[in-house]
């Protein structure tokens, strides 16, 4: 597969954002992709142009009933469902830090939401002092970035929260977090309530007059890599989304892997992390060709939009190879939509 480096969506100049990418995991050169020899499938991906009745979609219009169809069923089976209703978001506190680096300054907020505004999220939003906004935007889902200081030469500001004030999320513990308490009659896990906090921190940063939203990406690794692709499929306000090594249950098929990957089996085991989600999931362990989706169907719901899975070659554990069958059986969905180059993957050294 080749990577793409121009193109524009709207406004979002991809030079950029993929300029942005490069740095959110390492400068490293584009790879090629994994060898042909290693790319046949096991099982066949479901079709994302085929209604459920099994009459094509043809037209943008019918992608929209069909997307409807696909988000319904991953939320019912695989990640459970977030609140219906958008709640109201306040700023409890804004706070402008005296320190400041080279190329960039510190704001911390305080915001909270829920039905009774029983959910804190603290945010820290780091913002470049050089250069005119308001400023693009990145979301990464979970504490703290390697390269915070290399955003913000480049004109990025980046918006981090911690997600155990949503759900913890430890391993073989599943304890009822903020976000569930708040809502206790939604069956969602803590992917889920992740990626909607990563939707409520966008909502506070829309009140930021030098921060540009329209301009977002939300990017995430390993388990909040997942949560960012879900993010990505359910917040059509994210323009890019890239998951760093998100692996199963992330950018990775379920039904094709190789020795070594991390499996369904493996992920939703009780001691492990099937309370990340809906618990549903579990009963396809050994039956995964009878899903009605596979991770692909993630991608597609991203379309028209970008999605940008970042992998390394030696990573099999998070499946490289079936980010890649993803990746194929995602792109008609951005041909039909008129995208064809909106559909990114890249495999680096590692």
């Amino acid at each position: 597969m080749v990577l793409h480096k121009e193109y524009n969506i709207g406004k979002f100049d991809m030079r950029i954002a993929l300029m942005s990418y490069v740095l959110l995991f390492s400068v490293m050169s584009l790879a090629a992709p994994l060898p042909p020899s290693l790319l046949s499938a096991d099982d066949p991906l479901p079709d994302p142009l085929v209604m459920k009745d099994g009459s094509p979609v043809k037209t943008a219009e019918q992608w929209k009933a069909r997307r409807a169809e696909i988000l319904n069923d991953i939320l019912a089976i695989q990640f459970g469902h977030m609140p219906a209703e958008t709640p109201e978001v306040k700023v409890v506190k804004v706070h402008d830090r005296l320190k400041k680096t080279e190329y960039g300054k510190f704001r911390r907020a305080v915001i909270t939401t829920g039905p009774n505004q029983e959910i804190k999220i603290q945010v820290l939003l780091r913002i470049p002092i050089k250069g005119k906004g308001p400023f693009p935007v990145i979301v990464k889902i979970g504490n703290g970035h390697p390269d915070e200081e290399g955003m913000n030469k480049r004109g990025y500001a980046i918006a981090t929260f911690n997600t155990a004030e949503l759900d913890p999320g430890d391993e073989g513990n599943d304890i009822v977090g903020p976000a569930q308490m708040a809502y206790p009659d939604l069956d969602w896990g803590s992917l889920a309530t992740w990626a909607w906090g990563a939707s409520r921190v966008l909502d506070f940063l829309e009140t930021q007059e030098d921060i540009d939203t329209s301009r977002s990406i939300v990017t995430g690794h390993s388990r909040t890599g997942k949560a960012a692709l879900l993010a990505g499929a359910t917040d059509e306000r994210f323009k890019l989304v890239v998951p760093n090594g998100s692996g199963c249950g992330g950018a990775s098929t379920y039904r094709n892997y190789r020795a070594g990957a991390e499996t369904l089996e493996l992920l939703t085991r009780e001691e492990r992390w099937l309370f990340w989600m809906h618990k549903d999931i579990r009963r396809f362990v050994g039956r995964e060709q009878e899903l009605p989706f596979d991770q692909h169907f993630m991608r597609a719901l991203i379309a028209p939009r970008v999605v940008l899975s970042n992998d390394g070659y030696d990573d099999t554990w998070a499946n490289n190879f079936g980010t890649q069958v993803c990746y194929q059986g995602a792109q008609s969905v951005f041909e039909l939509l008129g995208v064809p180059k909106n559909n990114l993957a890249k495999f680096r050294e590692g």
